[in-house]
């Protein structure tokens, strides 16, 4: 049967034939999926890259309440999650929801990752280490496949190496289109002008503005 008018033609993509069940060659490469935030305002879902079989680098800026949520959905596809805090307020709630072995509190980065970290579904499974300190980690910590530093911060860094070199950026305010522009040349000009009850995902691709539920 022949193809209707504006369908696609399958016979041209690139097949390969199996000689039966038990003899299969062709390998199949599943994209990672990024860690769901929320839909964006053509009613699409939004997610960020947070694991891959690399380094990653993700800043926050604004209120850290965000960075709470995060982690709680980051534990939910099986990353092991650290915390570096200077302020344990922001963390309660998580403290209180949360009591499992994969989500630790430290004192210092200097002992992370406790292991090397590992593809989702493996053990230990991803690393991430989530920083609220005014000062972003050093690019040393994390420099690991499959561990992700998220460093947290109320004000825009106008120095500095992590946020040089970071992957994506959260915005859970507006009025951060500066950093936005020192980090990628692009037009950042939606991170200044969200909505009530919307956060935005910014990466080399541009910014978008996004409904974030609070709730995991």
């Amino acid at each position: 049967m022949k193809p209707r008018t504006g369908d696609a033609d399958l016979t041209l993509l690139p097949s390969v034939r199996w000689a039966g069940p038990s003899h299969v060659d062709l390998p199949l490469e599943i994209p990672l999926g990024g860690v769901f935030l929320g839909i964006d305002r053509t009613g699409r879902p939004a997610s960020i890259p947070a694991i891959q079989p690399r380094p990653v680098r993700i800043g926050v800026l604004g209120h850290p309440a965000l960075a709470g949520a995060l982690a709680y959905r980051l534990l939910g596809v099986g990353c092991q999650v650290a915390v570096l805090t200077a302020d344990p307020r922001y963390w309660s709630a998580l403290r209180s929801l949360v009591n499992t072995p994969a989500l630790t509190w430290l004192d210092a980065p200097s002992n992370w990752p406790p292991s090397p970290g590992s593809a989702p579904g493996t053990y230990p499974g991803p690393q991430v280490l989530i920083v609220d300190y005014p000062t972003p980690p050093p690019l040393w910590v994390g420099e690991l496949p499959w561990c992700t530093v998220l460093h947290v911060s109320s004000v825009s860094p106008e120095s500095s190496e992590f946020w040089a070199r970071t992957d994506a950026i959260l915005l859970t305010e507006s009025g951060f289109s500066a950093a936005i522009t020192r980090r990628w040349d692009l037009d950042a000009s939606a991170a200044d002008d969200l909505r009530e009850g919307e956060i935005a995902l910014a990466d080399r691709h541009g910014v978008v503005p996004l409904a974030f539920p609070r709730t995991p």
